[in-house]
């Protein structure tokens, strides 16, 4: 493969997927790359930067924000979760 694509089998060591759905992905639409049909063999076509685009956008770290979410929602749940405790203990 040239520097601009990459091989089925690259894709596959970084995605831990099979072949076939690595093309099938491809053939509907949900993964970059395609695929041209013929006397029933597909060839397959990667473009590299739409690969590396698609996965930089499905494997991105969690945000600050959405980590500091997490952290007042379960603090919020751990705080009604010990009031709810108390009033049990007080009836």
């Amino acid at each position: 493969m040239d520097e601009n694509n990459i091989s089925v089998e690259e894709v596959m060591k970084i995605t831990h997927k099979s072949r076939e759905f690595i093309i099938n992905a491809i053939q509907q639409g949900c993964f970059p790359g395609s695929v041209a049909v013929s006397n029933k063999r597909r060839n397959v076509h990667i473009p590299r930067k739409a690969f590396e685009d698609y996965m930089n956008k499905f494997s991105r770290s969690p945000s600050e924000q959405l980590i500091i979410a997490l952290l007042n929602s379960l603090n919020e749940k751990s705080a009604l979760e010990k009031r709810t405790h108390n009033i049990a203990h007080k009836l």
